[in-house]
């Protein structure tokens, strides 16, 4: 594990940038332009108070931890889909209906958040 040297504030600051992740993945995912600031702040935190909630005494650790482990996937995952994304906002924006997930595509998504997790996991 290459985190194992890591103290509390260095977990803090990856908890940080994994927010900052997150707020700019789900942001991007936004129709309106007002609608952006409100979907990053309200993900962001939602996920830092339940953190902050579960994370007081010697807990705090393993809270950053999880939260990281909870948001990342989630931006990584956004880079990895973002023609499909990019594909359906279009369609939203355009008026027509986006088109209706496949389950050859659930299991791509299924599949790929395993394999991000893992990978965060190991790292």
């Amino acid at each position: 594990m290459f985190t194992a040297h890591f103290t509390l504030t260095h977990w803090w600051i990856a908890a940080i940038v994994a927010g900052l992740a997150l707020a700019a993945a789900v942001q991007s995912l936004a129709a309106k332009p007002r609608n952006k600031l409100i979907a990053a702040a309200s993900v962001v935190l939602a996920a830092g108070l339940y953190t902050a909630l579960r994370g007081s005494g010697d807990g705090a650790r393993q809270a950053l931890q999880l939260f990281i482990l909870g948001t990342l996937p989630l931006a990584v995952l956004r880079l990895v889909f973002a023609g499909y994304f990019r594909r359906q906002l279009a369609l939203m924006r355009s008026g027509q209906p986006i088109e209706d997930i496949t389950g050859k595509q659930q299991a791509i998504f299924f599949a790929s958040f395993v394999a991000v997790v893992i990978c965060i996991v190991i790292l």
